[in-house]
């Protein structure tokens, strides 16, 4: 099957550069600015930009300047550009930042493309769960523990309701259900607020991402009580209904202890890894999927898990190429 794969891939990709009017193509110098998350220029920053040309012999490795400034001279430019980014202390980012809209086309002459690099800061031990649950029962609450990744006693070998869970709705067949899940989470100050990471379906198909999707430290304030989820559908649909957003990640706060005034003295934070589903089974039961990582710390608002730094200090090349 590989064989036949990488065949068709050659194959397409000989027939595209024959075409008359198709060989021809483009050469530019792009230039890129490397910044971290606060604007400020981020030097010696390993660096490659190229494009999606059969040839990119003439892309060579390189490192910024003071200015966070690099620049590389594209002889054959097809389609997109894009590079990889990394230096120490910092998370790599990688994928397409421009793409052209016309064949032939290239970047307006001057432009510095504005690469995004956030700083390791604070790495902290995190927990990292992948849970996949079914939801014991139909209309009453069900809590979860977020540290342990499971339903509370008598449910399951939780033991502090994080969040409860309250599912209702019917199941007549596999052409004809709907199902909402209402989530309330049960400290004060408690919550989730959403953030977007680029999606693999656009153009260019791989945008411009850091191995860190959230921000270093989580917000102090945004936090949503509740949510809810729903699959459903009819029987004159084709397919079921869900909410679920392939570019969609949470950030939650659970835990809150607040002094006299109010204020949050700890705390625990963590992060999704993907957008929370909620889906249905065969027998007409329905689960709930979270992938997550869960901060221990209750004095830490660091959403970076140590496991992610120390791969960027490992893949990291020890100079040169």
């Amino acid at each position: 099957m590989k064989k036949i794969i990488s065949r068709l891939i050659v194959f397409t990709v000989i027939t595209v550069l024959t075409t008359p009017g198709c060989a021809n193509f483009s050469n530019a110098t792009v230039k890129v600015r490397v910044v971290d998350e606060r604007g400020q220029p981020i030097q010696g920053v390993r660096s490659k930009v190229m494009s999606l040309s059969m040839d990119d012999s003439n892309s060579k490795v390189g490192f910024t300047d003071t200015n966070g400034m690099y620049s590389v001279h594209l002889n054959k430019i097809f389609a997109e550009i894009g590079g990889f980014f990394e230096k120490s202390n910092y998370y790599k980012t990688s994928g397409d930042f421009w793409q052209w809209d016309k064949w032939g086309g290239v970047p307006p002459a001057n432009t510095n493309f504005i690469i995004v690099m956030k700083r390791i800061i604070e790495p902290v031990a995190m927990i990292k769960k992948d849970v996949s649950l079914i939801i014991p029962r139909l209309g009453e609450p069900v809590g979860f523990d977020l540290e342990v990744g499971d339903w509370v006693f008598p449910d399951g070998k939780g033991k502090i309701a994080d969040i409860l869970f309250t599912q209702e709705g019917y199941f007549t067949s596999e052409k004809d259900y709907s199902f909402t899940l209402q989530a309330e989470f049960t400290t004060p100050e408690g919550g989730l607020q959403s953030f977007h990471i680029p999606s693999p379906y656009d153009s260019p198909s791989q945008l411009l991402r850091s191995e860190l999707p959230p921000p270093q430290i989580a917000p102090e304030s945004g936090y949503k009580k509740t949510f809810e989820r729903f699959v459903r559908q009819k029987p004159t649909q084709r397919q079921g209904e869900t909410p679920y957003q392939a570019t969609r990640r949470w950030i939650y706060r659970i835990r809150t202890v607040l002094d006299e005034e109010g204020k949050i003295v700890s705390a625990n934070y963590g992060w999704t890894t993907d957008d929370i589903r909620f889906g249905i089974n065969a027998d007409g039961t329905c689960r709930i999927v979270l992938n997550y990582y869960y901060n221990p710390a209750p004095q830490s608002r660091s959403l970076e898990p140590k496991e992610i730094a120390n791969k960027q200090a490992k893949d990291l090349p020890k100079g040169g190429d």
